[in-house]
């Protein structure tokens, strides 16, 4: 009976560490000047500075780092509060902007909308880019909190999407501010 039991904990071990989704569920802290979320592995912090010319605020840029991932990242702001229809619309201006500078178009998935994300109320809308054969899906989410507004861009590889879309919103129900 020993053996027996022996012999499927050992087959349990085998398979979890074999299951590459498994070992892609492990989160990373990231925290820094009170600011602290979670983060799947291979995501990494690439920048973390203030938005230049604006005052109390922080730029942080996030890419999935994962051998062979595709075009993936996050970027969060933070500002002192302002109007979160108003950011939504500047952040869809400027990424209509920004994307046809490069040639990329840029189109909205749908409207924004309120949606709850963990404990917060987040507006949020959908978009994709497309340039020849490469597509990806992302988002675009602002909200209040602490005095500050928060925006999340994310983008990811649509091949890549059931995989990393919901990064974002992971980092948000993880966002903790002191």
């Amino acid at each position: 009976m020993k053996r027996y039991l022996f012999s499927i904990c050992t087959l349990i071990i085998v398979i979890s560490a074999c299951n590459p989704s498994a070992e892609k569920q492990q989160n990373l802290i990231y925290s820094k000047d009170g600011l602290s979320f979670s983060l799947p592995k291979y995501w990494k912090v690439k920048k973390d500075r203030p938005i230049d010319g604006v005052a109390n605020s922080r730029f942080i840029s996030i890419s999935d780092e994962e051998p062979f991932s595709k075009d993936a990242y996050l970027i969060i702001t933070s500002i002192d509060s302002v109007n979160l229809d108003k950011t939504l619309q500047n952040l869809i201006t400027q990424s209509r902007a920004s994307y046809g500078k490069r040639k990329v178009e840029f189109g909205m998935l749908n409207e924004p909308r309120s949606v709850k994300i963990g404990k917060y109320e987040v507006l949020k809308a959908d978009f994709e880019t497309r340039i020849i054969a490469n597509r990806n899906k992302g988002s675009l989410a602002v909200m209040h909190h602490k005095g500050k507004t928060y925006s999340f861009v994310s983008s990811v590889d649509i091949k890549d999407k059931k995989e990393n879309f919901s990064v974002a919103d992971s980092v948000i129900k993880s966002l903790r501010v002191k």
